[in-house]
């Protein structure tokens, strides 16, 4: 028998050592075992070890931040000054000791449209709208693997638009006023949501594109004006004209 030199025999154990702690950290990486990494072979998963594999794999998403909302609003103060209207932002009307949770209205000669904003990221899915509470359904985010319900932004809609409606026949402001939730987050998936939800980019072409807003004599100027004194925000006259 031949005799295996010293030299090699301590070579072969440290390779075996090393493959002792690579294979560990391999596997845990490529979620592969040592007869699939080696040979090829795939081992059969345990029951539900796909799903866990899965959720793995699903991308983080975020709820959204400060910086996407001021982004959307800049985005609408270029978007209104464009297109021959007028943007009140915040949009915190008062009247009878409650305060709206509007973060905008845009003021277009055809009428009003209030803009209610939600940062929710992942998928977005609707209650059940046919059910008889249907507009109290609280409606559902798929994020990061969870599953999360949230209040019914058409029921908060409604909400925030009789309060405002309110506040403006009492100043004086007589024209309609539709209110509409806007998914603000770029990660938002929405699902088989009702015509009144929109991204950023939809909203723009929901006003643009809405003829029954162009059409109208509404003085947008002085009407802007009013609302931004019902939503509590103070600047002397001049400042007003050349920010709404």
């Amino acid at each position: 028998m031949t005799e295996i030199p010293g030299k090699e025999v301590t070579i072969v154990m440290i390779m075996v050592f090393l493959l002792l702690i690579l294979i560990p950290i391999l596997q845990s990486r490529t979620d592969k075992d040592l007869t699939q990494m080696f040979f090829g072979i795939r081992r059969r998963k345990k029951p539900g070890e796909e799903m866990t594999i899965n959720k793995k794999k699903e991308p983080r998403v975020h709820n959204g931040t400060k910086g996407e909302l001021t982004s959307f609003i800049a985005q609408m103060i270029r978007f209104t000054a464009k297109n021959g209207m007028r943007l009140v932002a915040p949009g915190t009307v008062s009247h009878n000791g409650q305060t709206a949770r509007l973060t905008a209205l845009i003021v277009a000669p055809g009428g009003i449209t209030g803009i209610y904003c939600l940062g929710f990221g992942g998928t977005i899915s609707p209650g059940d709208i046919k059910a008889p509470a249907g507009i109290s359904s609280p409606w559902r985010q798929h994020i990061n693997g969870e599953d999360k319900t949230f209040d019914n932004p058409l029921k908060s809609c409604q909400q925030q638009k009789k309060l405002v409606q309110e506040a403006m026949e009492k100043a004086g402001i007589h024209t309609d006023l539709n209110v509409v939730t806007v998914f603000t987050n770029p990660r938002a998936v929405l699902t088989s949501t009702p015509t009144s939800i929109y991204t950023p980019k939809s909203l723009c072409e929901y006003l643009k594109n809405n003829d029954s807003l162009k059409a109208g004599n509404l003085d947008i100027h002085s009407t802007a004006l009013a609302l931004a004194d019902l939503a509590g925000i103070k600047k002397g006259k001049e400042q007003k004209s050349k920010n709404l």
